[in-house]
């Protein structure tokens, strides 16, 4: 059994990336910043003097601000005003 390749024409993947960088939202930005945030806290946590705990509410506090940001004033439709 062999495998058939579908008649398409090749895209360019830098298009591609183009396409969904350019699709992206402020919110789909604020939704990425809180790994970002956590991944930063611990990095700070181990390389200054810093507890855990004291880098992870640091990082809560982003999460708070994007919670914010996305549930009390959430995106809305564009098309439905």
């Amino acid at each position: 059994m062999y495998e058939r390749s579908l008649d398409r024409p090749r895209r360019d993947p830098f298009d591609a990336l183009v396409d969904v960088l350019a699709a992206v939202t402020r919110y789909d930005i604020l939704l990425g910043i809180v790994p970002i945030a956590f991944a930063v806290a611990l990095v700070a946590a181990s390389i200054l003097s810093v507890s855990t705990g004291q880098a992870m509410f640091g990082a809560a506090l982003v999460g708070v601000f994007v919670v914010d940001a996305c549930y009390r004033n959430p995106p809305v439709d564009q098309e439905s005003r």
